[in-house]
């Protein structure tokens, strides 16, 4: 590893002094209060009837937010540090500066007359008026443990802490390309948008609005010796109608304060509310404070305005991202203002190797159906249209071991073998796969009757049309129906517009080049997936004396998945929360020509078995459980599941289990940053040397990278210079971490607008480029590794083994953001004919 700080690869992270993280005006709630909010809760169900129906602290917050116009939050006492609850504190409201005494008593009144009906309703507000607020030092709360150096806070300050850095970042504009300056403004969530600098964007009937946005967090990385304030940029596309948002940003017209974020409904007809609304009485405290009135216009003007909404359109005249360019000049900005360099990783000598793409050849089909543990694999097409099913026909075509189309002029309910192992055969059934609620049966259909030895997987039409999809789509009960069968299914949309033919010259010579059926050649391959059907790709990106770092072992590599599934509410009904755990094994080997085998754990009846029967029975019954949750108490409960599942593997071989840092957070303490490598993990019970665990982190807990300093660099001194395929990596109090990060698959194409992020920025790019605007500028991504514990490996191997199970994808052309064993893991809950019922986040940035 390279050991000169200054080289490598630099990220938006920035180490946070401890001595001038500022100050925050804390008011400590106590018992007293927390009576009173629990006599309101009684008050508020009592009203409406509905138990599940309670005030929160958040709404207070956001009522008190919208009346001062500065950041506030109300944590309750799981969020608090040891040392305040000793004292008595129940919860803790903070603010960046003391609330105006009368403001802060109309406030709470008038939160507590709208919550009850009551306008006589009075218990809150004496309560939090009669608290001395104190101007409170940050480091207060944040202790360094004696014994490993490393920084513990409540959770609070992970939130807070923000508040005061991102005001330093935004008191100075950043200047883009040397001539432009561009200022950010505080919202009261401490991210920071270019709200006097709007980006729109025209087309023939509607203009595109949006403003790019830098978000921030307080992170820290494996080792936890130090707290990082860690920036990200964005491009937040302000949608055409206030149809799905939940949130908004409100100007009240004075530059020097931070815009408001506040929570809104939409327009919901049916429920009468015919125009978007404040949500939880922010309207209402601000009238009664005497404030401006504020208001939210039925219909969005022409030009960004005082209020702008806050959502992700399906479809937008501006594409997604800011560019690598001007993140790299936000990071040269937050280095001179924050007077600290920022976070680097270092390059190893570890490269992952080019991708091994396209789909399955041929000759190494019959392998990967034999290492499935199916002795043949029988794909059916279940048919509506003629054209779907020459789609189909043609997309398996390039499977057959002969190199002929043998496809073409198959009948329907003709078996045509394409290899020793593999068969297709069509089934027309309209009925099976028209959407609606009609009870639907696949008793009758013969080839869907199992068959010892042999697999089964469906190909299936469907009709689905993103801009208005279908009340009662039929994937949902087809998937679990076929699931009922022991068989796994994908779907091809029949409405697709094949893209025009374009003209290609090369050395003179101009070709026409008619494009791919993208859709129906994935519908394929991830159908493949879906049997774990897999060729030797996985074993070859992975092993072989020309990789340093490669897989030496026969080894068994374990992916658990773990997920809490919140559906969302179906009329005055609160479903109950249920928790998804997914764990899948693939059986690795050190021979490079070896496909290999995967099999997941069946909850049914606690064994391993072959991928396409765990999935199939997964997606025959409801998603996860209700028996245990994600609350503390729990969290034994499932460190035993997961060990049961692992214990059954024989000791002959290793075990090198996979995490997913977010969906495993507080289960296992040997995974957390601050306590990294010591305490429980997966499997540290089973009392097996030679077991190792992973753990593997993307998106805002990750560090996001910039640019490398090494290396060639671009003429233009405002471009930054990528990283490509170096492992990178990192040591903070003893534990070291890597970071695997590229290119986006977006980036990475070829198409000049998709790099128009690295030449331009999206305030600078030329009228005659501006078709560009229109295309995502995407970047980097990152992939954090961490191995809380080796076994009986080098750490680093184990970290080449990682990336390089990133890299190269199973089933498709690029990588994915977790290794191959978490991935396995996570798809089939993705695929769950219950996961709709999961609420998308609507409001993280893009």
């Amino acid at each position: 590893m390279n050991t000169n700080p200054d080289v490598g690869l630099h990220t938006l992270c920035y180490r946070i002094d401890l001595d001038q993280i500022g100050d925050l005006v804390v008011y400590p709630l106590t018992d007293e209060f927390l009576v009173a909010w629990e006599h309101l809760k009684q008050v508020v169900r009592a009203r409406i009837g509905r138990d599940e129906v309670q005030p929160s602290y958040s709404a207070l917050a956001t009522a008190l937010s919208a009346a001062s116009n500065q950041p506030v939050r109300l944590f309750p006492r799981w969020d608090l540090s040891k040392r305040d609850t000793d004292r008595g504190v129940i919860a803790l409201l903070i603010t960046t500066g003391e609330f105006d005494p009368w403001i802060l008593k109309t406030t709470v009144e008038t939160f507590e007359h709208q919550s009850t009906g009551d306008q006589d309703a009075n218990a809150l507000a004496p309560l939090i008026t009669s608290i001395e607020p104190k101007a409170r030092p940050l480091t207060e709360f944040i202790d360094i443990d004696d014994a490993t150096d490393s920084v513990a806070a409540p959770g609070w300050i992970y939130d807070a802490a923000r508040w005061n850095l991102a005001s330093r970042i935004a008191e100075t504009p950043v200047c883009i390309d040397d001539h432009l300056p561009i200022r950010f403004r505080l919202d009261t969530d401490a991210n920071l948008v270019a709200w006097e600098h709007p980006l729109s964007r025209a087309s023939k009937n509607n203009t595109g609005h949006a403003m790019v946005q830098i978000s921030t967090r307080i992170i820290t990385v494996p080792g936890a010796k130090h707290l990082y304030l860690r920036l990200d940029g964005h491009v937040s596309r302000q949608p055409y109608s206030w149809n799905f948002v939940r949130n908004t940003w409100l100007d009240r017209g004075d530059p020097n304060l931070p815009i408001t974020k506040l929570p809104v409904l939409p327009p919901y007809p049916k429920k009468g509310r015919l125009n978007p609304e404040f949500r939880g009485f922010t309207a209402e405290v601000i009238e009664s404070c005497g404030l401006d009135p504020i208001t939210l216009p039925p219909e969005l003007p022409v030009l960004p305005g005082q209020v702008r909404p806050i959502g992700k359109p399906r479809k937008h005249f501006i594409g997604k991202g800011p560019g690598v360019r001007f993140l790299y000049q936000l990071g040269k900005h937050a280095t001179k203002i924050l007077g600290t360099p920022p976070l680097r990783y270092q390059p190893t000598a570890i490269r992952v190797q080019e991708q091994i793409a396209g789909p399955i050849p041929p000759e190494k089909l019959d392998a990967a159906i034999a290492a499935s543990q199916a002795h043949e694999l029988r794909i059916v097409c279940l048919y509506a249209t003629p054209a779907v099913r020459r789609r189909m026909s043609d997309a398996l075509a390039p499977y057959a071991a002969s190199g002929k189309h043998l496809l073409v002029g198959a009948s329907d309910e003709n078996p045509v073998p394409l290899t020793e192992r593999l068969t297709v055969v069509f089934h027309q059934n309209p009925d099976l796969l028209d959407h609606g609620t009609q009870d639907r049966t696949a008793n009758g259909i013969a080839w869907l009757e199992p068959k010892p030895d042999t697999a089964i997987a469906v190909l299936a039409e469907t009709d689905w049309d993103p801009d208005n999809p279908p009340e009662n789509d039929a994937k949902h009960p087809l998937r679990r129906t076929l699931g009922e069968h022991g068989v796994v299914a994908q779907f091809i949309n029949s409405n697709w517009t094949p893209p025009k033919p374009r003209t290609r010259t090369r050395n003179g010579v101009t070709r026409v080049v008619t494009p791919r059926d993208e859709p129906a050649i994935a519908a394929v391959r991830d159908l493949f997936r879906h049997v774990g059907v897999i060729d030797n790709r996985l074993a070859l990106a992975t092993v072989g004396q020309h990789l340093k770092g490669a897989l030496d072992r026969d080894t068994i590599l374990i992916g658990v998945h773990i997920r809490q599934h919140t559906p969302r509410r179906r009329g005055k009904a609160k479903p109950a929360k249920r928790l998804v755990i997914r764990l899948v094994a693939i059986h690795a080997t050190a021979n490079a020509d070896t496909s290999w085998y995967t099999e997941t754990y069946s909850d049914a009846d606690g064994t391993w078995v072959p991928y396409r029967v765990g999935t199939a029975a997964y997606h025959a019954t409801d998603v996860g459980t209700t028996a245990v949750g994600r609350a503390r108490k729990h969290y034994q409960d499932i460190r035993d599941y997961v060990d049961q599942a692992l214990a059954a593997f024989s000791r002959s071989r290793p075990l090198v289990v996979f995490v997913d840092a977010e969906s495993c957070r507080g289960i296992w303490p040997g995974l957390n940053n601050d306590s990294f490598g010591h305490g429980p993990l997966p499997g540290s019970g089973l009392g097996y040397q030679d077991l190792a665990v992973i753990r593997c982190a993307t998106g805002a807990r990750v560090p996001r990278p910039t640019h490398r300093s090494h290396g060639a660099q671009p003429k233009d001194k405002h471009q930054p210079a990528l990283p490509g395929s170096t492992l990178y990596e990192h040591e903070e109090g003893g534990v070291r971490s890597w970071l695997l990060a590229q290119k986006s698959r977006v980036f990475r194409s070829q198409e000049i607008g998709a790099r128009a992020g690295a030449l331009y920025t999206r305030w600078t790019i030329p009228e005659n480029r501006i078709k560009y605007m229109g295309k995502d500028w995407h970047g980097l991504t990152a992939i954090e590794i961490a191995v809380a514990r080796a076994g009986q490996w080098d750490a680093q191997q184990l970290a080449a083994l990682t990336a390089r199970l990133c890299h190269q994808a199973a089933s498709w052309d690029d990588r994915t953001q977790q290794p191959t064993p978490l991935h396995l893991a996570e798809r089939p809950d993705l695929d769950h004919p219950q996961r709709d019922e999961q609420p998308n986040d609507n409001d993280a940035p893009e």
